[in-house]
């Protein structure tokens, strides 16, 4: 699978489909509808984009405690994301 650089500017969305994944601890599947992007480049035209395969991404377990306020906590996961474009 090829991994791809971030994206330079965000994609807004306007409405979102989710679905839950098959493989426990995984988040959701999801369907989003992508709003026009300004200018030029590569999510230019680009009218859904679909998360599918996700592999693990949900929250910790770990409750919340006086002693973790305020620090941060990542849940990176893998996924492919299909980008659709009207022809």
């Amino acid at each position: 699978m090829k991994k791809l650089a971030p994206l330079a500017q965000p994609v807004a969305f306007s409405a979102c489909v989710m679905t839950p994944t098959a493989m426990a601890g995984s988040i959701p599947l999801q369907l989003v509808k992508a709003e026009p992007a300004m200018g030029q480049g590569a999510m230019q035209g680009v009218s859904y984009i679909q998360r599918l395969k996700t592999q693990g991404g949900v929250a910790p377990a770990a409750p919340c405690t006086a002693y973790t306020v305020g620090q941060k906590r990542q849940a990176a996961y893998p996924s492919d994301c299909v980008f659709y474009r009207a022809m």
